[in-house]
Formats: C-alpha cells, structure tokens, sequence
C-alpha cells in the first residue's frame, strides 16, 4: 500500500469529496482545493496524508539501496497504523518512522525534555511513535534486534534538522527528523549489507503486518 492511504480514506469518512479516493489523491498531488472545499474535521487527515506522500517519495530511493521500505502497515488487534517501516540492508533492526506535517510558520524543537511545535506540546506524539514501536517489536518477536522509533516533521522547521527527546518507559531517545537531514541519518545506519538475513526479516514482518485496511482491529 502506499503511503497516505489509510489517512486519505479517514478524510474521506469525514466528508472530504463524493468520490474519495479519486478526489483526496488530487487534492494532495496537485496542491489545490475543489468546490466544496473538506470540512475542518478532514483536514487533519489529509494534511497527514500530505506528509506520508512526502515522506514515501522522500525515503523509496533506499529501495535500490538494498533496503526493504514498506508503507501505511496495520497492526494485529489494533487501530493504529504504522506510517513507514525501514529495514536496513544489514538487518541489524528495524526503523519505524511516523510522519507529521505541522505548522510551517513553527519551530519544532525539545523544550524542557518536552516535543515542542512553537507553543504546542507534541510530545504525545513522540510517545505514540514509541508505542508504535513497541508494538511492532512484540508482534514480530524481535527480542534480539532493536527497533528504533523516529519521527519526521514536514512543514515545521525542525530545530537544527534533528532533534531527540526522551519518553517515558523507552531506553533510548526518540529521533525527530526535517525532511531535509532524514537520509542522511537513515544511510547512517545501512551498515554493512546481509541480504539473507534482511530477506529473513522481511519475511517476519510480512507474517505480522500488513496493508492497513480501514475499520480492521
């Protein structure tokens, strides 16, 4: 599946066009609004499309890198989705990266050990990603592998191009990434490549997520 989906059919279930799909994928591909413009309540979910757009175009040019980038995957018994997962070409973990499109005319940056976006506390969102990633580690059953949570902001300066903050109950910091540094950290970490053991991890994860689909859990 490809990025953007699930939240282009969630604005689509709060009355973003009559012909969802079709419609929630121009508005975001071309940048404009139809008459009638979304209501207020789709727009949250379209501009999280926007960002997972944005960040899939950014981030599949790891594929041809030997890395294994998938999208928009659900998890067993949960509503939750995970935006993006990263298997590097050394499979030595996982990156499950979450994506946000904030405010543009807003710094985002750790204040008090805290996320910040300008004057707004994000840190729940630095907590979901956590969660995200434990989630994903306990359905796989990766108890010898470290997955490894991150955020990417689109829109919001991002306070150097990276950030990290602390979240309660996780051994290491969270990331938080400008689309402008992500590769660059991301390739960091490739290591040295193991394609069969990154075809076998792979295929974990194959067995455990899959396409999000909406209304499952």
């Amino acid at each position: 599946m490809n990025a953007g989906a699930s939240a282009a059919e969630r604005a689509a279930a709060h009355g973003a066009g009559q012909r969802p799909g079709l419609w929630v994928r121009l508005l975001i591909a071309l940048g404009v609004h139809e008459e009638p413009a979304p209501p207020d309540t789709a727009m949250p979910w379209l501009k999280g499309a926007e960002g997972e757009i944005a960040t899939q175009e950014l981030i599949d040019v790891l594929i041809t890198e030997g890395w294994t980038v998938l999208h928009d995957l659900g998890l067993p018994r949960s509503r939750s989705n995970v935006d993006h997962l990263l298997i590097p070409p050394s499979a030595e973990g996982i990156i499950v990266l979450d994506s946000k499109r904030w405010w543009a005319t807003w710094l985002t940056d750790a204040v008090g050990g805290r996320l910040y976006c300008g004057e707004e506390d994000r840190h729940y969102d630095a907590e979901k990603a956590v969660f995200l990633a434990r989630f994903v580690r306990d359905v796989v059953g990766l108890v010898d592998l470290p997955v490894l949570p991150a955020l990417v902001v689109h829109g919001s300066e991002v306070a150097g191009g990276h950030v990290q903050v602390a979240v309660d109950g996780w051994p290491r910091p969270l990331h938080v990434f400008g689309p402008e540094t992500l590769l660059a950290h991301l390739r960091e970490r490739a290591g040295t490549p193991d394609p069969r053991r990154a075809t076998h991890l792979a295929s974990r994860v194959a067995q455990t997520l899959h396409a999000y689909v909406e209304g499952d859990s």
